[in-house]
Protein backbone atom coordinates (compact mmCIF):
# COMPACT_ATOMS: atom_id res chain seq x y z
CA UNK A 1 0.00 0.00 0.00
CA UNK A 2 1.48 3.62 -1.39
CA UNK A 3 1.64 6.59 1.07
CA UNK A 4 -1.32 8.14 -0.74
CA UNK A 5 -3.46 5.43 -0.52
CA UNK A 6 -2.80 5.27 3.46
CA UNK A 7 -3.39 9.15 3.89
CA UNK A 8 -6.96 8.84 1.89
CA UNK A 9 -7.71 5.57 4.46
CA UNK A 10 -6.81 7.91 7.24
CA UNK A 11 -9.13 10.84 5.75
CA UNK A 12 -11.91 8.55 5.51
CA UNK A 13 -11.33 6.97 8.45
CA UNK A 14 -11.57 10.85 9.84
CA UNK A 15 -14.26 11.58 8.45
CA UNK A 16 -16.65 8.55 9.15
CA UNK A 17 -15.76 8.86 12.95
CA UNK A 18 -16.68 12.96 12.75
CA UNK A 19 -19.88 11.62 10.99
CA UNK A 20 -20.86 9.20 13.14
CA UNK A 21 -20.47 11.08 16.42
CA UNK A 22 -22.43 13.76 15.03
CA UNK A 23 -25.12 11.29 13.93
CA UNK A 24 -24.73 9.70 17.54
CA UNK A 25 -25.23 13.02 19.30
CA UNK A 26 -28.73 13.59 17.05
CA UNK A 27 -30.40 10.07 17.76
CA UNK A 28 -29.21 10.81 21.63
CA UNK A 29 -30.91 14.23 21.59
CA UNK A 30 -27.59 15.16 23.06
CA UNK A 31 -28.30 18.83 21.29
CA UNK A 32 -25.85 21.60 22.64
CA UNK A 33 -27.37 23.76 25.79
CA UNK A 34 -25.21 26.06 26.60
CA UNK A 35 -23.22 28.80 24.41
CA UNK A 36 -20.25 27.24 23.95
CA UNK A 37 -21.63 24.03 23.19
CA UNK A 38 -23.38 25.83 20.38
CA UNK A 39 -20.57 27.75 19.12
CA UNK A 40 -18.29 24.47 18.68
CA UNK A 41 -21.71 22.58 17.14
CA UNK A 42 -21.89 25.40 14.62
CA UNK A 43 -18.17 25.39 14.07
CA UNK A 44 -18.30 21.90 13.19
CA UNK A 45 -21.52 22.15 10.89
CA UNK A 46 -20.12 25.56 8.74
CA UNK A 47 -16.76 23.66 8.48
CA UNK A 48 -18.36 20.24 6.86
CA UNK A 49 -20.27 23.04 4.32
CA UNK A 50 -17.11 24.63 3.73
CA UNK A 51 -15.43 21.99 3.21
CA UNK A 52 -17.11 19.59 1.42
CA UNK A 53 -16.37 20.43 -1.99
CA UNK A 54 -12.89 20.69 -1.87
CA UNK A 55 -12.61 17.16 -0.33
CA UNK A 56 -14.69 15.74 -3.03
CA UNK A 57 -12.70 17.75 -5.70
CA UNK A 58 -8.96 17.39 -3.83
CA UNK A 59 -7.05 14.54 -5.52
CA UNK A 60 -4.55 15.12 -2.93
CA UNK A 61 -4.85 12.56 -0.10
CA UNK A 62 -3.21 15.18 2.47
CA UNK A 63 -5.27 18.10 2.00
CA UNK A 64 -8.45 15.62 2.21
CA UNK A 65 -6.39 14.13 5.52
CA UNK A 66 -5.90 17.75 6.93
CA UNK A 67 -9.49 18.76 6.30
CA UNK A 68 -11.23 15.35 7.53
CA UNK A 69 -9.04 15.58 10.82
CA UNK A 70 -9.95 18.84 11.26
CA UNK A 71 -13.75 18.08 11.07
CA UNK A 72 -13.49 15.04 13.47
CA UNK A 73 -11.39 17.59 16.18
CA UNK A 74 -14.47 19.92 15.71
CA UNK A 75 -17.23 17.27 16.19
CA UNK A 76 -15.29 15.82 19.43
CA UNK A 77 -14.66 18.98 20.89
CA UNK A 78 -18.32 19.38 20.41
CA UNK A 79 -19.26 16.13 21.96
CA UNK A 80 -17.28 16.74 24.89
CA UNK A 81 -18.88 20.10 25.52
CA UNK A 82 -22.16 18.96 25.73
CA UNK A 83 -21.86 15.89 27.53
CA UNK A 84 -19.83 18.55 30.01
CA UNK A 85 -22.69 20.71 30.13
CA UNK A 86 -24.89 17.18 30.72
CA UNK A 87 -22.54 16.79 34.01
CA UNK A 88 -22.98 19.90 35.24
CA UNK A 89 -26.31 20.49 34.89
CA UNK A 90 -27.36 16.90 36.44
CA UNK A 91 -28.95 17.01 39.82
CA UNK A 92 -27.16 13.89 41.33
CA UNK A 93 -23.68 14.47 42.43
CA UNK A 94 -20.84 12.68 41.05
CA UNK A 95 -19.78 10.70 43.65
CA UNK A 96 -22.84 10.32 46.16
CA UNK A 97 -21.89 9.60 49.90
CA UNK A 98 -22.40 5.96 50.75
Amino acid sequence: MNSDETEMREAVRELADALETMLNLIKADALPTTPEAHSLFQKAGAFLDESTDRISASDRPAEILSLAAALNRLVVSAREQILDDAVAASPAPDHPTM
